[in-house]
């Protein structure tokens, strides 16, 4: 009996050695709570760090990660940072969670209390700021289902609104009203349309994004406004220059070309409206105050009758090297597929180029996690009214 004692002891010190050497050892999840009455949750939107929430006192919260200055906690579809200074360490508790069965996401219009019921008591432990995105578990006639924290609470559907996602707007060609016949196809806008169109932008409240702000929400690394959109220009024509950039400088609204860096152009050409003239150099370094230029390939905006768009057939070596200039030429880190053609191998490539997202000319919007090299967009299509480009906003 002596022996075994022994032998029982030894192997308990060597698996509590084991266990502290790091190899089996679980991490504990650390609970905060407010210090006082309550306290902010702050997050990054479009780049800028914002209150969007409010913890109260009496309730504990799972913490998900931590720096030196923030502890975070699991904020719908971001991580929500509450200062170290404000919160102290919970007791930690285990929370009940209901199966997310809506898949949907709703905004906020008002400041949305989230409550728990205990004993059939209604208590409030946080508040959504007005103007977040936040998922949806499930819902009932009054309440949706969420997460807050790492537990589950509820928020009144009253002071919510649906969830459209973010609207990538597609642009080409832009034409005077009376030139516009010149080139009537699905890729000419005229200009009184446009401007219609921006108008209604800027009397709504959207904001305009770039590139990297869209990528960051679809990534769950932050938040956007509301009403945000990203405008698009396919091709890198000089219409955008003469017509789109005055305005959008006017209204303090960024935007997106989509460049064939085979087409740009050494110095400006004179504007025709008969024919089609590419940005030059000094066009595009002038614009870059508040448009990105990104790749629309550099030679490869071609299609084969027989094989279709060059992308998708012509060979490995050659493709990879048409990304790479397009990419260099103008510093581009997304790509626009020419024809809206792709498939995975191309997808591939163009990750190994180096770009970080993709954009298609699939119709739809965007939603947190969706597949960053298959961005939907949509298409403005010519003399649409302006009921048609609300519901492009809002599908």
């Amino acid at each position: 009996m002596t022996h075994r004692r022994v032998f029982f002891a030894f192997w308990l010190f060597v698996l509590l050695v084991w266990t502290k050497g790091g190899q089996a050892e679980a991490s504990v999840p650390l609970f905060i709570q407010t210090k006082g009455a309550s306290t902010p949750v702050y997050a990054y939107v479009a780049n800028d760090v914002q209150k969007v929430g409010t913890i109260y006192s009496g309730r504990v919260f799972e913490v998900v990660d931590e720096n030196e200055n923030y502890f975070f906690i699991q904020y719908g579809f971001v991580k929500g940072m509450v200062k170290k200074d404000e919160a102290k360490l919970g007791r930690p508790y285990s929370f009940a969670h209901g199966p997310d069965r809506l898949r949907k996401s709703v905004i906020t219009t008002k400041e949305a209390q989230v409550y728990i019921f205990q004993k059939g008591n209604k208590q409030a432990i946080g508040a959504i700021q007005s103007g977040v995105r936040y998922p949806v578990k499930a819902e009932t006639a009054l309440f949706y289902l969420i997460e807050f924290g790492g537990r589950d609470g509820y928020i009144y559907k009253h002071v919510t609104e649906n969830d459209y996602g973010v609207p990538v707007l597609l642009y080409h060609h832009i034409l005077e009203d009376q030139d516009e016949p010149l080139f009537r196809s699905t890729t000419t806008v005229p200009l009184s349309q446009f401007m219609q169109e921006m108008d209604y932008l800027k009397e709504n409240g959207y904001a305009t994004i770039t590139p990297n702000q869209l990528l960051a929400y679809v990534q769950k690394e932050q938040l956007l406004p509301p009403k945000s959109v990203l405008i698009t220009f396919d091709d890198g024509l000089k219409s955008t220059y003469i017509y789109a950039y005055p305005l959008l400088k006017q209204y303090g609204f960024q935007a997106t070309v989509f460049m064939i860096t085979g087409r740009m152009r050494p110095a400006p050409q004179p504007f025709d409206p008969k024919g089609l003239q590419f940005l030059s150099k000094q066009e595009i370094e002038e614009m870059r105050d508040i448009i990105a230029f990104e790749s629309h390939t550099n030679h490869f905006h071609l299609s084969d009758k027989q094989y279709g768009p060059y992308l998708l057939f012509k060979p490995y070596e050659e493709t990879m090297a048409d990304l790479w200039a397009s990419k260099e030429k103008v510093g581009a880190t997304a790509i626009a597929y020419p024809f809206g053609a792709y498939n995975e191998q191309v997808i591939e490539m163009v990750q190994e180029a180096g770009f970080t997202m993709a954009f298609t000319t699939k119709k739809g919007t965007i939603y947190p996690g969706d597949p960053v090299f298959k961005l939907k967009r949509q298409w403005v299509y010519p003399h649409i009214s302006i009921e048609q480009f609300e519901q492009l906003l809002r599908p």
